[in-house]
């Protein structure tokens, strides 16, 4: 098994999809890096809301990588071959979700370590750190872990949608009409449905202020929950799928 999750480790950091998307962000922090200091004097404090706001990227990206970890093997045919070297599927797909999860939530706190650097950086040079004690240092590191652990759930959305429809495209468009058709409809029809819409649960775990979601009735580590269970749920329908399906 050890063999087998190295090997779905080397094959999520060598994908191009990757690399590409982890330079684009990482080319966004150094931009935004030299944006604060040459237009702004930037207050280091208020970082837990940059780390906020930045969120919907990450977990946008997460969404995606997680689609093609799965997604590009179909398409590519390599799920036969990995199958004649590993016949038994469950423990393939164990090993693809676990390098893909554990890789994204790596890579979302590394980026937000990096970002946090920069603007460290900025202010220190031409701006504030004053109010960047302990408290803020919790409260950033807080932040910056749920931010990692939706990238995480999200990912497992947009992998256990690629592996039952056998394609990257099809957990990008499932998670695109559902998220911008299907829950805006809801809200204008059934709000009462509110506290089962997925950006909603996402917006209080992130934000950590169950009184600014009032609908939703739960604690942000109950929203948190309540999207894990979700993502399980994919994963473990994918995984059955994956069990009975031909894969020819």
């Amino acid at each position: 098994m050890s063999r087998l999750l190295a090997s779905e480790f080397r094959r999520f950091r060598s994908r191009r999809l990757v690399k590409a998307l982890v330079a684009l962000e990482l080319l966004a922090i150094v931009a935004t890096g030299v944006i604060v200091v040459l237009t702004q004097e930037y207050d280091l404090v208020g970082l837990p809301d940059v780390l906020m706001g930045t969120s919907l990227v990450l977990v946008s990206v997460a969404w995606i990588l997680g689609a093609s970890s799965i997604g590009a093997d179909w398409h590519a045919g390599h799920v036969t071959t990995i199958l004649t070297w590993e016949p038994r599927r469950g423990r393939v797909m164990l090993a693809k979700i676990a390098a893909s999860l554990a890789s994204v939530f790596v890579v979302s706190l590394v980026i937000q370590a990096l970002l946090g650097a920069a603007l460290a950086a900025a202010a220190a040079g031409a701006g504030s750190t004053a109010g960047a004690d302990a408290a803020w240092l919790a409260e950033s590191a807080g932040v910056a872990l749920r931010v990692a652990l939706l990238s995480t759930i999200f990912a497992a959305f947009g992998f256990g949608l690629a592996s039952a429809g056998r394609n990257t495209a099809v957990a990008l468009g499932v998670g695109f009409g559902y998220l911008v058709i299907v829950e805006n409809l809801v809200r204008g029809l059934r709000p009462q449905w509110t506290p089962w819409l997925l950006t909603e649960n996402a917006g209080l775990f992130i934000v950590d202020s169950p009184i600014d979601f009032p609908l939703l009735a739960r604690s942000t580590v109950g929203a948190g929950l309540y999207l894990a269970a979700v993502g399980n749920a994919l994963l473990l329908v994918a995984s059955g799928l994956f069990r009975t399906r031909d894969v020819n």
